[in-house]
């Protein structure tokens, strides 16, 4: 065959990814923020005849520390994922400035 093979890369759909990447990582903000910080559990909370309560007092702290970094590492990977399709999507555009430039402007 050896004719180039030539693709063409749709940018709006694109700007549409990165534009719903950036709304879930606005989204993340809450649970993130309602994990690190809506959640408590006082050992007095539980009574001071509950045997258990420094256990599950100390059991709920870990949890929340646990679910805290999930959280945190999920919001930096969905972050990692938009800045990388916001760049991919730069360098289509650059891309397809240059060979519209090569072929005079016609597309």
């Amino acid at each position: 065959m050896g004719g180039k093979e030539q693709y063409r890369v749709d940018l709006s759909e694109l700007d549409k990814v990165v534009q719903r990447i950036k709304r879930l990582d606005g989204a993340m903000d809450k649970p993130v923020g309602k994990v690190g910080y809506g959640t408590s559990l006082s050992k007095s909370a539980l009574g001071k005849d509950f045997l258990e309560a420094p256990d599950l007092v100390n059991a709920h702290d870990e949890m929340q520390t646990y679910m805290d970094e999930v959280l945190k590492k999920m919001q930096a990977l969905i972050r990692d994922f938009g800045q990388k399709t916001e760049r991919a999507r730069g360098s289509y555009d650059d891309a397809e400035h240059e060979n519209s430039a090569k072929s005079g402007g016609m597309k």
